[in-house]
């Protein structure tokens, strides 16, 4: 009896080790993708390609940093459209002949345009910190961090229809579990991977849909 459990075990141990990159990283992404779907039970994997991952550009914090500059960015152009509406408005109420209504208006447009002059000011200089600290973990040696894996399925969404969902994973050097996962389709990793290419000085051809900003700022 005791022959038969050890040889049990040693045939267990023997199939755990012996297993693919790839079926390792499918069983870890199948417990966790399924805790998101709207119908867990639809969930058909089709394709996952496993591949090393390094720094800084598979490093979740560098990724982390190049969200948080995208959405600087963003917040900077929303203070450089709310200056130029702000500039307008007190071009129009500006003049020699002022009512009390127009010197009003004008005041308002001017106390919004210095305001969002001072909230520019402030996130370019969080925006020039942070672009530091992206350079300094750009100019240090590469370094093995785990594994990374892009993973497509089919599901069905909320609404009963299949569609396509493409995910990537990080994975530790164990390969045991997960470190972190993006959802490619987002707007955010979609952005980043923009920021990504102009680090390795790649052009850009921006599509002409522009981005949801509502969505990437989620």
């Amino acid at each position: 009896m005791e022959r038969i459990l050890l040889g049990t075990l040693l045939i267990t141990l023997f199939i755990s080790c012996g297993k693919s990159s790839e079926e390792k990283a499918n069983a870890l992404i199948e417990d966790d993708i399924k805790k998101v779907l709207y119908h867990p039970k639809t969930y058909d994997p089709a394709e996952t390609q496993v591949d090393s991952a390094f720094t800084p550009f598979d490093d979740p914090v560098f990724y982390e940093k190049t969200a948080q500059l995208c959405k600087l960015g963003m917040s900077i152009d929303e203070c450089d459209r709310k200056m130029k509406n702000a500039k307008s408005s007190m071009s129009i109420w500006s003049g020699s002949y002022q009512s009390a209504f127009g010197r009003n208006e004008y005041q308002e447009a001017k106390n919004e345009y210095e305001e969002n002059e001072r909230n520019k000011k402030s996130i370019e200089a969080k925006a020039k910190k942070l672009a530091t600290e992206l350079k300094t973990m750009l100019e240090n040696e590469q370094q093995f961090i785990g594994f990374k894996a892009r993973h497509r399925y089919r599901a069905n969404n909320n609404a009963g229809q299949t569609i396509f969902g493409e995910m990537k994973y990080l994975f530790d050097k164990n390969l045991s579990k997960i470190v972190a996962s993006y959802d490619m389709d987002s707007e955010e990793y979609k952005a980043v991977q923009i920021i990504y290419k102009q680090m390795l000085g790649e052009d850009v051809v921006l599509e002409s849909e522009e981005f949801d900003n509502s969505d990437f700022h989620k």
